[in-house]
């Protein structure tokens, strides 16, 4: 080896010049391995990429036609001319469907300009926009400007309908790439058109509007083909951010966006500079405030009418197409359902305005309320009081307290005096656990049907603003006492359809009891002896009503009222007062009404309806409401009833209803103390049920309850104004007799029309199956010795024998007694004056094989087998019978039972 100087110093210079390469080869080796990483990294990534891009692409929902489609449309209920006349909406289903040939071009346009430049040339996805959005993310440092065509929207609302609830990027960009997948798939299968036709029925507008076809008809009043260019713009600036850009509550910034989208417009050639500068010159922000606080005014609360309606189809839904309550509900709000209604708005309007107007009441309105207090005690537990707690705190010193007050502003003053006696030290209440609602008093309810087709066309559930949808409807949720309308219905309806009887059919109007001993009076206090049919009808006499039914049966006359449709009545209804309607529960004004129908349409029952057809989403019939139908009474006995209650009307307790131009029948109706006032009657067109009252059952003042009869005046005479006068068509089947009024029977020629009151003989209709062949056995004619009452014989002094005709029969205290005579009387011989007794003549003579023959005074009663008349047992040796059927028939076995007082005193 060389160790000299020269041989170490090469050695250091040969040492010195490898060290670089070897250093460049260590830094080539790394490099080398990086590199290798990278792709390794790169290669695994791209593999893993692909593997999450393919995952994501497999875990996108399947997308058809059908899925794109939008959901969650308005049901529409129109009136009988076709007019909208309430819009069911839920949470989400505000739309109205239009097709694109509906939708004018500028608002496709606009919408295009605004939010989808390319829409016409991309597949789905606009590439230029996403890069373009990524660039502007990049160097703004924010990723704000979307990227989304009109496609991908369309998918995003209504296939990722929960893409709200996301709440990481990871589930941002997996909804995202899906999203874009599911573009292009749906521009293979569907048109452009297809794809603009769905997205404008797809998109929130704001003011709980989704579609263009709702919003042109929130914000302008309008169809939307009607619409013009500026108001287009207007419509396509709301989309990107509906709260922003609501034209009514910030009309400023949509006006802002308005005119991007008109610039847009016109850039991109779908608009002239001049159609630009008309529509930046109008002044439609002003047209859409106007239009706005139409809306407020109509506001959103449905009607009484609405209301029953929507119940009535969830019903119908649920029994004829076998839905479940939740389906059909959902249907109803969320299926588009346009549902043709039987109400006439040109009816309701009159309906409204009689109810509401003053001069159809006696007195100024009373205000009570519905009250509820929760309290947080000091200790922690909370206490609630109501109004029925009120009650209850003040009835306990005076049972006469009531919470009808003259003014809303003394209702108030009650509640705050109220509270200050019931709170505690301590106590508080907290925000929203107080709330009061005021209700005007008296309240009403009123229905109107087409008797002939069993079509509501009009209702009131009560009187003074409707302040919410589905509130206390007293025509439907409501029931109270019938009163004497129920007269007609429970008593002379089966009498004269069942039992035989004529309307010249007479009962004893005398003091009576129900079967259960409690008395029973007449309205006006006075008993008028043997009373027609038709008189008790006339003047509403409840004597003869309860006698009556209890003739022909309490259990026949409880199946009549069930044949009427009621759904009230239950078995303890089954007595004697069934007749006055003195009910357990009362009934419905609109039952009440459709039992009324039937009497108006010849005595067919007709099923009230409140619409008649429901078209589906597509406009295909899912319901068609045909009437449901039955037969309650004869034709005969429908036109008779009517026929006596037109006398109602003329010269009856109804003829303040009167309004002159048209025949009208009905009967009036009120209970004990005034608490129900009513009448129910009809024409020819239609019938109409009015029932007035207090919602708490507080009576009423003497005089006080005429606004039932003005208010069916009032609407029945505005709703006749231009109808053809009718009659009531008479059925071949009815016939006419001259019958004496006091029997029901046929007319006695020279006795019956001498009542010392005057004539007795009148002249009423029958059905031909029930003209009396019988003679009058109520009167007769005597000549009487008036020291005795007995029947004068030749000893009798000329200046006592006084002729008359006398009525045989009934009870003491009625107006008969000056003229009644007991059998016994009528026919023995006066005792008193002697001398040689003929032998038995006839009294009188009615019929050929009939004859009230006389008795000597020394005979009894009892060897003539007759007893007196009052006993109503058969005179065995005449062969007449006592008309008087007022007492009871003990084997009827029925009993008045308990019943409401409004039983007992009824007009």
């Amino acid at each position: 080896m060389n160790y000299g100087k020269n041989g170490a110093t090469k050695r250091d210079r040969q040492l010195s010049a490898n060290a670089p390469k070897v250093a460049n080869k260590f830094i080539l080796l790394f490099w080398k391995v990086l590199l290798v990483a990278i792709v390794a990294l790169l290669v695994a990534g791209i593999t893993g990429g692909i593997g999450i891009f393919k995952g994501v692409i497999a875990s996108a929902p399947a997308v058809t036609i059908d899925d794109a489609t939008p959901t969650g449309y308005l049901s529409t209920v129109l009136d009988t001319d076709g007019n909208v006349t309430a819009t069911l909406v839920a949470s989400g289903s505000n739309r109205v469907y239009a097709t694109i040939d509906e939708i004018p071009e500028d608002l496709q346009h606009a919408f295009v300009a605004i939010e989808d430049e390319r829409f016409y040339e991309h597949n789905g996805i606009d590439i230029y926009g996403i890069v373009r959005a990524g660039i502007t993310g990049i160097t703004s440092g924010r990723f704000s400007q979307g990227a989304s065509t009109l496609t991908q929207q369309l998918i995003k609302n209504n296939v990722f309908t929960d893409w709200t609830s996301e709440t990481s990027l990871a589930d941002k960009l997996e909804r995202k790439i899906q999203e874009q997948y599911l573009a292009i798939e749906l521009e293979k299968k569907v048109t452009k058109d297809w794809i603009m036709e769905n997205y404008l029925n797809t998109i929130n507008l704001g003011q709980n509007t989704l579609g263009v076809q709702a919003a042109s008809s929130r914000y302008f009043g309008k169809d939307v083909s009607e619409l013009t260019l500026s108001e287009c713009a207007v419509i396509a600036a709301i989309t990107q951010n509906p709260s922003k850009y609501n034209p009514i509550s910030h009309p400023e910034d949509n006006a802002e966006r308005r005119e991007k989208v008109l610039k847009n417009m016109l850039s991109q050639g779908y608009i002239t500079q001049e159609e630009f500068d008309e529509a930046m010159a109008d002044d439609v922000y002003s047209r859409i405030q106007i239009v706005n606080g139409e809306t407020l005014e109509s506001g959103d609360v449905s009607s009484y009418f609405v209301d029953e309606l929507t119940d009535q189809v969830i019903q119908d839904l649920m029994d004829l197409k076998g839905y479940t309550e939740t389906q059909a509900y959902k249907a109803l709000y969320n299926g588009g359902l346009t549902i043709y209604s039987t109400q006439n708005s040109s009816v309701q309007s009159i309906v409204d305005e009689e109810v509401n107007n003053l001069e159809n009441y006696p007195t100024q309105p009373e205000y009570s309320f519905s009250y509820r207090l929760t309290v947080l005690k000091a200790d922690g537990s909370y206490e609630n009081y109501s109004e029925a707690t009120m009650l209850s705190y003040y009835q306990a010193a005076n049972s006469d307290y009531d919470i009808n007050f003259a003014s809303q502003e003394e209702a108030a003053a009650a509640i705050e005096a109220y509270k200050a006696e019931i709170l505690e030290e301590g106590d508080t209440i907290p925000e929203g656990y107080e709330s009061v609602v005021y209700t005007l008093q008296p309240q009403v309810a009123l229905t109107i049907m087409n008797h002939e087709t069993g079509e509501v066309v009009a209702m009131a559930g009560g009187r003074g603003d409707k302040t919410a949808s589905k509130t206390l409807n007293r025509a439907t949720d409501t029931t109270r006492q019938p009163g004497s309308t129920f007269k007609i219905l429970a008593a002379y309806a089966p009498a004269l359809d069942y039992g035989g009887m004529t309307l010249a059919s007479v009962e004893d109007d005398a003091p009576y009891s129900y079967e259960n001993g409690t008395s029973l009076k007449n309205y006006d206090n006075s008993y008028r002896g043997w009373t027609t049919f038709r008189e008790a009808i006339t003047n509403s006499i409840n004597i003869v009503t309860v006698k009556a039914l209890t003739e022909v049966g309490v259990d026949v006359g409880f199946r009549y009222i069930q044949d009427f449709g009621f759904t009230t009545i239950v078995e303890d209804d089954n007595v004697q007062s069934l007749a006055l309607g003195g009910l357990t529960n009362g009934v419905k004004n609109l039952e009440l009404t459709a039992a009324y129908a039937t009497i108006a349409n010849s005595g067919t029952y007709i099923k009230p309806r409140f619409y008649t057809k429901i078209l589906d989403h597509d406009g295909n019939v899912l319901i068609d409401n045909t009437p449901q139908e039955k037969t309650v009474l004869k034709e005969s006995t429908a036109w008779l009833l009517t026929n006596a209650m037109e006398d109602v009307v003329t010269s009856g307790t109804g003829t303040a209803v009167n309004f002159g131009n048209m025949a009208i029948a009905g009967k009036t109706g009120t209970t004990t103390k005034n608490r129900d006032a009513l009448f129910a009657g009809f024409t020819p067109y239609y019938t109409c049920v009015v029932w007035g009252g207090y919602d708490d059952n507080t009576p009423q003042a003497s005089g006080t309850t005429s606004y039932p009869k003005a208010i069916w005046k009032a609407v029945m005479s505005r709703l006749h104004e231009n109808l053809e006068y009718k009659d009531f068509e008479m059925p071949d089947s009815i016939v006419t007799a001259q019958v004496c009024k006091k029997s029901g029977k046929l007319a006695i020629s020279g006795v019956c029309e001498a009542d010392p009151r005057g004539s007795m003989v009148i002249t009423e209709y029958f059905d031909e199956a029930t003209v009396p062949t019988e003679y009058c056995d109520h009167h007769c004619s005597l000549t009487i010795c008036a020291e005795s009452g007995y029947q004068a014989g030749d000893y009798c002094p000329m200046e006592l024998r006084i002729p008359s005709v006398y009525i045989l029969g009934g009870d003491a205290g009625s107006a008969d007694d000056p003229y009644r005579i007991s059998l016994e009387n009528a026919t023995t011989l006066c005792p008193v004056h002697g001398g040689v007794i003929p032998a038995a003549p006839s009294v009188i003579n009615p019929s050929s094989d009939t004859a009230i023959t006389t008795t000597p005074a020394a005979t009894t009663d009892a060897a003539t087998g007759t007893t007196d008349a009052a006993t109503g047992t058969t005179d065995a040796t005449a062969g007449t019978t006592d008309a008087t059927t007022g007492t009871t028939d003990a084997t009827a076995g029925t009993t008045a039972g308990t019943t409401t007082d409004e039983s007992y005193l009824n007009q």
